[in-house]
């Protein structure tokens, strides 16, 4: 099983789904991914959801959409962030600060690069913690050694 599969199952096991496979990852860290029973998904980092796409041909219809194409290209940002911070090096994605993913806010000094890896441990384990609560709920980021 490859590192962003385990880190998956490790930090977004909790939705509930069985990750098996990475398909395919955007520069803002989304991915596509299939579960032990072949179904699709997509994982949004900055939303916090894994969204159920069906089998392969639903999972196709989905991402040939225009909105799923203009959210997972990402251009503005993607074009920010290699304005900022240059090209992602191999394993690396563009996204936003902790802070920033909590608050929504896509600003371009918000943009860092980080490793993929990093990324889906760190939302899988920030969606999990804030599921539950209602928009515009306060939190407190705490960061353990």
């Amino acid at each position: 099983m490859s590192r962003a599969v385990n880190a998956l199952n490790a930090a977004w096991g909790w939705t509930g789904v069985r990750f098996a496979e990475v398909v395919a990852h955007s520069l803002m860290g989304h991915l596509v991914v299939v579960d032990a029973d072949d179904g699709y998904h997509y994982v949004d980092p900055d939303l916090g959801n894994v969204v159920p796409l069906g089998d392969e041909t639903a999972a196709k219809e989905h991402m040939d959409k225009r909105e799923t194409q203009v959210l997972w290209r990402a251009n503005t940002l993607v074009d920010a962030a290699v304005k900022r911070l240059g090209p992602v090096a191999m394993g690396e994605v563009y996204s936003l600060t902790p802070q920033a993913l909590i608050a929504g806010d896509y600003a371009p000094e918000n943009l860092i690069r980080v490793d993929l890896i990093d990324l889906i441990f760190t939302t899988g384990d920030i969606a999990r913690q804030v599921r539950d609560l209602p928009d515009g709920a306060p939190v407190q980021l705490k960061v353990c050694p």
